[in-house]
């Protein structure tokens, strides 16, 4: 769990830099997608209702502060 966690930190934050709020519904889509796919599969480490809600909020999260990055950086310039 604590892989997944950093990885959609990561996401996150890229997501925030770089792209505005619908890549942030797509990539909650793919997430979904991704879990439904990995729960139907049967492979280790089934993801739950509470485990998918966690990894949503933690890739809001990183990606508000991915869109307060630039603005931080560029405030600390002038």
């Amino acid at each position: 769990m604590l892989t997944s966690i950093f990885a959609v930190s990561v996401a996150g934050i890229l997501l925030g830099l770089r792209f505005k709020a619908p890549a942030l519904l797509a990539a909650t889509a793919l997430l979904l997608i991704g879990i439904v796919a990995w729960n139907y599969l049967g492979w280790p480490g089934h993801v739950t209702v509470g485990k998918f809600l966690i990894l949503v909020f933690v890739l809001a999260s990183a990606y508000l502060v991915g869109l307060s990055l630039p603005v931080y950086r560029n405030r600390n310039k002038g």
